[in-house]
């Protein structure tokens, strides 16, 4: 195989965090590369700042927004190189990412993909914060991956930026363009059904930025906010027929569970509200639950209640009525929680890393 990487940049109005996801791009020490910037009808300077700052940068543009799944679609077609990598307009790499990627992948056994450590971080102000670095295990099976993607609150050990992809693979798997949400999971789960294994290994790091906006592109609102329900019923669909369909049972009925809880008597889920209970009852399910249920003995027995009365709609009505009650809302700031200050050596290196990019 050869050695060209492609790297292809999604973006909608964001030029400010695509000029530093762009540096740190062109910063990597692997040399044969080309950047792809996929460019979902920004209506900002982004158009502008691409020809002046980046003129050697390939820019492809949807006159309409279509979603990540579709821009990525669009730089895997126009991509000449031998590898591909995916990345966020608001998020950095480690400079030596694509090379230890490189270097990791070639190393592996045959069929493998592999994926390098991950880890979230947010600016306040001049401040740098981190939250703990995350690599899939060297030798997991494909099982318990599979089951990463499936389990709601499984913590993510993969990202589509933790891995520079063979061109290979896109031969027989897309991004699924009727997904703005989970589209990573899905992508994922079929390059394993299709004959490849995800291995991790302590190759790069790829920095994660959270901050208030959106995490994706904010085309396709409407197919984000129902792609939860697709991706679900999708992967019950494709694995129920398997004959080792038990192996996911647990992590299935508790995706099923966790949305028939918070879309039950929500006007758009509707659709998808019958097939969730034929899914879950396909999946063995036979008493409505909560998947995740609350420490608290009084709490958990209440909406336990709630569901063997009401069902999922009773129950999300109650959840809805009592946080109106105590006047709860998203603050701007929650996306901080957890993160801390550097503290270790690698946290100090890491900083170093990202301090010239924000």
């Amino acid at each position: 195989m050869g050695e060209k990487v492609s790297v292809v940049v999604t973006t909608r109005n964001r030029s400010a965090l695509l000029q530093q996801t762009l540096r740190c791009v062109y910063d990597q020490t692997w040399t044969d590369k080309e950047v792809i910037v996929v460019d979902e009808a920004s209506t900002d300077d982004t158009l502008q700042v691409l020809a002046q700052k980046f003129p050697e940068a390939k820019v492809i543009c949807h006159e309409v927004a279509r979603g990540a799944s579709a821009a990525r679609n669009s730089g895997v077609a126009a991509a000449t190189g031998d590898w591909l990598f995916f990345l966020d307009d608001d998020d950095l790499i480690h400079p030596r990412h694509l090379q230890e990627l490189h270097e990791a992948s070639l190393a592996a056994p045959p069929n493998s993909i592999v994926s390098g450590p991950m880890r979230d971080f947010t600016v306040i102000g001049s401040e740098i914060r981190f939250a703990p670095t995350f690599c899939a295990p060297a030798n997991r099976s494909d099982v318990d991956t599979m089951n990463e993607f499936l389990e709601p609150t499984s913590q993510r050990t993969v990202a589509h930026s933790s891995i520079l992809w063979p061109r290979s693979v896109f031969a027989a798997v897309k991004w699924d363009e009727n997904l703005g949400f989970n589209e990573d999971f899905d992508i994922f789960g079929r390059t394993i059904l299709s004959g490849r294994r995800i291995v991790g290994r302590r190759a790069g790091k790829y920095y994660v930025r959270m901050h208030s906006g959106p995490r994706v592109t904010e085309a396709k609102s409407a197919i984000r906010l129902v792609s939860p329900l697709r991706y679900w019923l999708k992967w019950s669909d494709i694995l129920l027929p398997r004959p080792d369909r038990e192996r996911y049972a647990q992590s299935m009925r508790n995706g099923m569970m966790t949305l028939l809880n918070e879309w039950s008597g929500v006007p758009v889920a509707q659709e998808y509200i019958p097939r969730l209970h034929q899914a879950f009852k396909a999946w063995g399910g036979t008493r409505y639950y909560m998947a995740y249920p609350p420490r608290n003995k009084l709490k958990r027995a209440l909406l336990q209640g709630l569901l063997d009365f009401g069902g999922p709609s009773l129950l999300r009505r109650f959840l809805s009525l009592a946080a109106r009650f105590r006047g709860q809302s998203r603050d701007s700031k929650d996306y901080v929680a957890g993160f801390e200050r550097p503290a270790t050596a690698n946290d100090i290196a890491d900083a170093d890393v990202i301090r010239p990019y924000r």
